[in-house]
């Protein structure tokens, strides 16, 4: 065997052994979409210099924000490896709460909150419950109930859509309100403060490492004594609250509601879940992969605005990036199926 053909084949060995190693890296760590953040951030600004100073660029983080808010809960039930389709009636009743209930009817906010919290959790309980305990896909169940949630709301609103919430919500979500003097609106601080607790719920607690177990295998996880049917019911339900509040403080920043003001979070937010590289039963999801899939969104919906492109446009560009991210995070071989 001649010198050049054992070279040859020694650097074919090494390329096959170097493939399986960067897709894994790829597949573990957010290095995609860290690069895609920094070429549509660098494409903005060389587009469009005057967008990147202070104001603009807290507009943006507040726009990121509140998507990454709304998408939380939904991270969750995609690592369970469940769809929430009632997104946008948790948010619907959030801003109800908000606009109408802290303006027209006098509650205070923190009751307002409180109440959101209690109603939305309660129903994702059931759903989680409902979908356990009946083997039922939560894409029927989760449809039906945000149907049913969204008729009641508007039932409760009877037609009334010019409240606004009160002062002390609206200032937690305002472009000129200031967090510890920094000239920044308290719900980017909020949600970081959330990012950071959902991700040492995760990554350093018992009950994060059942949520993965319970997505990855859902038999292997009921063989290993965890309660997979509590882990549907408190997904569910924190799926639900996090959805009120991002309703809360969605109405907060918009300083009123409609009718269809959570219709659009249902599709972003799903996408910011994929295209961070969370997808079903992963064991690679988490919430930092949100956020960034969160911000990727938004700077991209800022570029497409600017190039004037249509909503039905945008919504072919995030389809095709959905598709582009799934094929490559799909491909993964799933924990259930290694045995």
């Amino acid at each position: 065997m001649s010198e050049s053909t054992t070279i040859r084949k020694q650097t074919a060995s090494a390329e096959r052994r170097l493939g399986p190693k960067i897709k894994r890296i790829l597949v573990e760590l957010p290095v995609l979409q860290a690069l895609a953040l920094l070429v549509l951030a660098a494409w903005l600004l060389i587009s469009i210099p005057a967008i990147f100073n202070p104001r603009s660029v807290t507009s943006l983080l507040l726009i990121a924000s509140l998507l990454a808010l709304a998408a939380m809960g939904q991270t969750l039930v995609v690592i369970l490896g469940g769809l929430d389709l009632a997104t946008p009636g948790y948010i619907l009743f959030g801003a109800f709460m908000a606009a109408n209930a802290t303006g027209k009817l006098g509650l205070s906010p923190m009751l307002a909150i409180l109440l959101t919290i209690l109603v939305c959790g309660g129903i994702g309980a059931l759903i989680g419950w409902i979908c356990h305990r009946f083997a039922v896909q939560p894409l029927v169940v989760t449809l039906g109930t945000g149907a049913a949630l969204t008729g009641a709301t508007l039932f409760l609103a009877d037609g009334d859509y010019s409240s606004v919430p009160h002062d002390s919500l609206r200032s937690l979500a305002s472009l000129r309100a200031t967090t510890f003097g920094l000239p920044f609106p308290p719900i980017i601080l909020i949600v970081l403060l959330l990012g950071v607790a959902l991700w040492v719920f995760l990554n350093r607690t018992t009950a994060g490492r059942r949520l993965y177990a319970t997505g990855v295998n859902f038999r292997a996880a009921g063989l290993t004594r965890i309660r997979t049917s509590i882990v549907w019911v408190l997904v569910f339900a924190a799926s639900g609250a996090f959805a009120g509040l991002a309703g809360i403080f969605i109405a907060a920043y918009g300083s009123g509601w409609s009718q269809t003001i959570g219709d659009p979070y249902l599709f972003s937010g799903l996408a910011a879940v994929l295209v961070g590289g969370t997808i079903f039963g992963s064991i690679h999801g988490s919430y930092t992969r949100t956020l960034l899939g969160a911000l990727i969104l938004t700077l991209l919906s800022t570029i497409i605005v600017s190039n004037g492109l249509s909503e039905a446009q945008s919504r072919i560009v995030f389809g095709v990036i959905i598709l582009a991210v799934v094929s490559l995070y799909g491909r993964e071989r799933h924990v259930r199926n290694r045995f």
